[in-house]
């Protein structure tokens, strides 16, 4: 005899292995292939490994049967990232707080290049109320050059405000 517990339990499972099946057919195809924590991975890359590495690096795939993560990297960057795998290996498995990568093999392979930076905001001129509002609130600052940088700071402030 069932009691109730247990059939609470039996459609609580039922449910969690529904949604299962919803997920994994909604999921990336791509990010499937690449192993379960490779999305995120690919999305936290710079924050895990730091900016440096992470411009000289990418990974490309992580092999979740064997834990083994490939990195692409150009020949030279590899001969720096090589000495460095087991710290690169322990930082990657502290973000995901367990063992998702064992070991790293590197693709020697160029880099794509980096998205450009976008560009800067557009500044407006500003209106004469608001140079003598600038004006009036460095006014009291004695330093030439000081108040010269303040009223340059202060311009841009209010230049790219809308």
């Amino acid at each position: 005899m069932a009691t109730p517990d247990r059939g609470r339990q039996a459609r609580t499972a039922h449910a969690a292995s529904g949604l299962s099946r919803a997920l994994s057919a909604v999921l990336d195809p791509a990010a499937r292939r690449r192993g379960f924590a490779a999305a995120s991975l690919l999305a936290d890359w710079r924050l895990i490994v730091g900016p440096a590495l992470a411009a000289r690096c990418q990974p490309v795939q992580l092999e979740s049967r064997g834990g083994v993560l490939h990195l692409q990297s150009s020949s030279a960057a590899a001969l720096e990232i090589q000495p460095a795998a087991p710290q690169v290996v322990e930082r990657i498995n502290t973000y995901f707080g367990f063992r998702a990568v064992r070991r790293l093999k590197l693709v020697q392979a160029p880099l794509p290049p980096a998205p450009a930076p976008p560009a800067p905001p557009q500044e407006r001129p500003l209106a004469p109320a608001e140079q003598e509002a600038l004006q009036a609130a460095v006014a009291g600052v004695d330093d030439g050059p000081l108040q010269e940088a303040l009223l340059g700071l202060g311009r841009s402030l209010l230049a790219v405000r809308r």
